[in-house]
C-alpha cells in the first residue's frame, strides 16, 4: 500500500508493512531535506534495506555536514 506523506511535500513513500517508523524518521528530517530523504527511503526499499534506517542515516549525515560547515561559513 502506498502512503502519501504530508511530511515530504506530497511525495509517495515506498510500500512498507511498517510505514509508521518511516513517517517518524521523516518528521525528524529538516523540511528542506525531506524530498532527498524520501529518495533515500525509495533507494533503500529497492535495495532491500530498511527505509526508516536509511532516512535516519541520511538525516544524521546532513546534520553533521551542516555542523562542520558553520565554522567555515562564519
Amino acid at each position: 500500500m502506498n502512503v502519501v506523506s504530508r511530511y515530504a511535500h506530497d511525495s509517495v513513500l515506498p510500500p512498507l508493512r511498517e510505514h509508521r517508523k518511516l513517517r517518524l524518521e521523516l518528521r525528524l528530517v529538516v523540511w528542506t531535506d525531506r524530498d532527498d530523504a524520501v529518495q533515500e527511503a525509495w533507494l533503500a526499499h529497492l535495495e532491500g534495506r530498511n527505509a526508516a534506517r536509511a532516512v535516519n542515516t541520511y538525516a544524521r549525515r546532513e546534520r553533521r555536514h551542516r555542523q562542520r560547515m558553520v565554522p567555515i561559513l562564519d
